[in-house]
């Protein structure tokens, strides 16, 4: 781990959000194949989740990007109708947050349904203080705060009402 990634922020507010997402969004077991009851995986490219009315990527972006190239990822999808849709966005923090599962599963070592693929850390559209913004790491099944030129993560657009 580079010490740029060393400098991350992590702050209360933001494990209090996604600790209160994750445990009022669950709404499953832990036995295998119960956990993806509350998704559904269409055209196998992309996920519906059935409590937050949402729809995204199913496997976020190929390769990691800066904070601001992650509009125009975002962008591409929408001029090319990826999946049928030209409406994709950032997801926000609440709606990552919504993601993260309050137990790991163990087929991934990462906290959020089998339904989706397994990129560690995902970028959010959340912006706080200058030139930081905040990523969901699946691993250690949290939200964190870091500035913008010192990672790079996937992006799994989203789209839908925002929450």
């Amino acid at each position: 781990m580079g010490s740029a990634m060393s400098e991350i922020l992590h702050t209360e507010s933001f494990s209090q959000v996604s600790r209160f997402h994750a445990t009022r969004s669950a709404g499953f077991s832990s036995e295998e194949g119960a956990m993806t009851a509350r998704f559904t995986v269409l055209k196998d490219i992309i996920v519906v989740d059935r409590h937050t009315g949402l729809m995204w990527q199913r496997e976020a972006s190929p390769d990691r990007l800066m904070w601001p190239e992650g509009f125009a990822y975002i962008d591409a999808l929408n001029a090319a109708a990826w999946a049928g849709y030209d409406d994709w966005r950032y997801p926000t923090q609440e709606e990552l947050a919504t993601l993260l599962m309050p137990e790991e599963n163990q087929a991934t070592g990462l906290y959020i349904d089998p339904a989706f693929g397994s990129q560690r850390c995902l970028w959010s559209s959340t912006e706080a203080g200058h030139h930081k913004s905040v990523y969901a790491d699946f691993y250690y099944g949290d939200l964190y705060l870091v500035e913008q030129k010192y990672a790079n993560h996937f992006v799994r657009a989203v789209r839908g009402e925002r929450l």
